[in-house]
């Protein structure tokens, strides 16, 4: 069990918007809750986040659980591209790639000792880089951008010039690409066409996460 909520109550103004929710999340189980707008789907997701304290009950985490939340509404700006700001995930791997670059020139300019010692530290840096998939981080960043509609052409535009919509659309793959163990997704349709919504169910259903969808929309 990664989250265990318990008897969550939650009132506005002296109206219950939350009363005795209980359930709990499996790793790698995939989770959704229906309900029409303003049910409390919103306010239960930020209980568990704990953006919001609740009246009674209880919200808990299994040890060191990394979780990625989608909100409805996004304030991404900047003059960066949508490849940029998608980018931004995988920055550990960047990173390193960087490292393993610079690693190879001056490989170039050491003999002796010096080589031997770098260069032991480049075959351990580089297996650790293959091994999270560093090879392959440009291509899955393209991939999960087509599959939110994004085309390559879009790709170079700048967050500035992008509308509320493909602002959550930026979003919600900076998300998905991060890979957290528990993706919390409120409303994520709402700015995707047929063919990204069919794209975003397949995704979700073979990601090495746990997700807990909210929406107003059954299917």
């Amino acid at each position: 069990m990664i989250l265990n909520v318990h008897a969550l109550t939650k009132s506005f103004n002296g109206e219950d918007i939350l009363h005795d929710v209980s359930f709990h999340i499996e790793k790698n189980e995939k989770a959704a809750i229906v309900g029409i707008n303003g049910s409390g789907k919103t306010t239960l997701l930020k209980l568990i986040l704990r953006q919001l304290k609740a009246d009674s009950g209880s919200v808990t985490y299994a040890k060191d659980l990394r979780i990625g939340y989608l909100a409805q509404n996004q304030d991404l700006s900047g003059d960066h591209t949508i490849f940029e700001e998608l980018s931004k995930s995988k920055r550990d791997l960047i990173t390193m790639e960087k490292e393993l670059t610079q690693a190879e020139e001056a490989m170039k300019h050491l003999s002796g000792k010096e080589l031997e010692e770098l260069s032991n530290r480049y075959v351990e840096l580089q297996q650790k880089f293959s091994e999270q998939k560093g090879y392959a981080w440009r291509s899955e960043v393209q991939g999960v951008a087509r599959g939110l509609g994004f085309s390559d052409d879009e790709m170079q535009k700048q967050i500035s010039a992008l509308s509320g919509g493909q602002k959550t659309r930026v979003a919600l793959g900076k998300l998905l690409l991060t890979s957290p163990d528990l993706i919390l997704l409120d409303e994520p349709t709402n700015h995707l066409d047929m063919a990204s919504v069919s794209w975003l169910e397949t995704y979700l259903k073979n990601v090495d996460s746990a997700v807990l969808i909210v929406s107003h929309d059954r299917y």
